[in-house]
């Protein structure tokens, strides 16, 4: 299984909505993880925090989640997925938005954004670069519809996810730009 759809990480996910993912809610998660070895740290936007017990690794790529840093944050009820390829892994972007999308309107990249792995579950809906950010739109079958963007950095893809129940669509874009800004800072 690939370390974009862990079934594990889906479970965390369904829990963790409304939640921040520390067993005890009242112990603030922290507000960033350094991988010194990945030379990778994750931080999130204002009120969101990495859970290192999410932290999975695989082959030198890095996911975790993020969530509300504690029950009483002021932040949106939302998941953060974050994830960032092997190092390398950036020359994929170097392709500019216009090929991206049209890579993830294909069969093959429909079915590595497909929660089940079927690309006929997934479309995307709308594509865009804001500055350094692919920012896109998809529509799940097996997951719903969420905004997820990708970007470069320190020669490694990053990929990111929103999602939460109470989301509208402009929140959830916001959110995703939020994260790729906080994950640049934390990455200088």
């Amino acid at each position: 299984m690939s370390i974009w759809t862990s079934k594990a990480r889906v479970a965390v996910l369904g829990l963790a909505l409304c939640q921040p993912f520390a067993v005890r809610a009242e112990v603030p998660l922290p507000k960033a993880v350094t991988l010194r070895a990945q030379e990778i740290t994750v931080q999130g936007p204002a009120g969101y925090c990495p859970d290192p017990a999410t932290l999975t690794q695989s082959d030198g790529a890095v996911a975790v989640l993020l969530g509300r840093c504690t029950d009483r944050a002021a932040a949106l009820p939302a998941v953060i997925s974050v994830t960032f390829g092997r190092a390398g892994s950036a020359a994929v972007m170097a392709a500019g938005g216009p090929q991206m999308a049209a890579f993830f309107a294909t069969e093959a990249g429909r079915k590595s954004l497909s929660r089940r792995g079927r690309a006929a579950d997934v479309a995307v809906t709308s594509a865009r670069t804001v500055g350094e950010l692919f920012l896109f739109r998809v529509a799940d079958r097996g997951e719903g519809t969420y905004w997820r963007g990708m970007t470069a950095m320190g020669g490694r893809t990053v990929s990111i996810k929103v999602s939460g129940p109470d989301l509208d669509e402009v929140e959830s874009r916001k959110l995703v730009e939020a994260t790729s800004r906080a994950l640049r800072r934390a990455n200088r």
